[in-house]
């Protein structure tokens, strides 16, 4: 398991659950893995009660499960969560980068614009995990230029599932493809078409789709 230090004002829980949130989605801890509550405590370096309440909460989106008496399981891939999650960002988000598209200011444009360089970047580096958090910040941006945040912070809850088949997705076909859409919906997007860049945002993040069976044949175990 992947661990960082505890950021500035962050609580034990809120520690555990963010360290195992994001080992469960870049697949440290894999679908089917079990989970101690203990080992867990010791390598974070803090006490149980953190770490079953993160697990409590995590049980809650339906990618844990608690076993009694056994520990916890990290929850196999199932696409009606996934499809479920990808309807909630798609319905939310279109509507969001079309608000942004009006608000934009020149230097939301730029952000957007240095965010996709670095795509780039670290596509070739093949660094997979940089990439993905820049995937999400490109995203994110949308949401600040909005002035929705509480709306991320809803979406990213539910995204857990989609975003792990992402990492998947990541490591089984180039990531050339996101960047090239990213671009498309920038240039859109400079152009201030709101309604075309809604488009462009859903079968953006209705490719999954396209990937679900390739996916599926290569981690056939990481599937419900």
């Amino acid at each position: 398991m992947k661990t960082t230090e505890k950021e500035k004002n962050e609580s034990n829980r809120e520690y555990a659950l963010r360290i195992l949130r994001n080992n469960i989605i870049n697949l440290e801890l894999k679908p089917g893995t079990m989970i101690s509550e203990q080992d867990v405590a010791d390598e974070l370096n803090i006490s149980r009660t953190p770490v079953h309440e993160a697990l409590q909460e995590l049980s809650n989106t339906k990618i844990i499960e608690i076993l009694p008496q056994r520990g916890s399981l990290v929850s196999l891939i199932d696409m009606s969560l996934v499809d479920e999650a990808v309807f909630l960002r798609a319905t939310i988000e279109s509507a969001i980068t079309e608000e942004a598209c009006l608000k934009a200011t020149d230097e939301d444009i730029t952000a957007l614009e240095e965010n996709i360089n670095l795509q780039e970047f670290y596509h070739s580096k093949n660094n997979l995990d940089k990439f993905m958090e820049l995937d999400n910040a490109f995203h994110e941006i949308m949401y600040k230029i909005a002035n929705k945040m509480q709306c991320h912070y809803m979406v990213r809850t539910m995204n857990i599932h989609y975003d792990r088949f992402r990492e998947l997705r990541l490591h089984a076909s180039d990531p050339s493809t996101i960047i090239e859409e990213h671009k498309s919906i920038l240039t859109v997007f400079k152009q201030r078409d709101s309604e075309t860049v809604k488009g462009l945002i859903l079968k953006h993040l209705n490719r999954l789709y396209v990937d679900e069976q390739d996916i599926r044949k290569k981690y056939p175990d990481f599937f419900a």
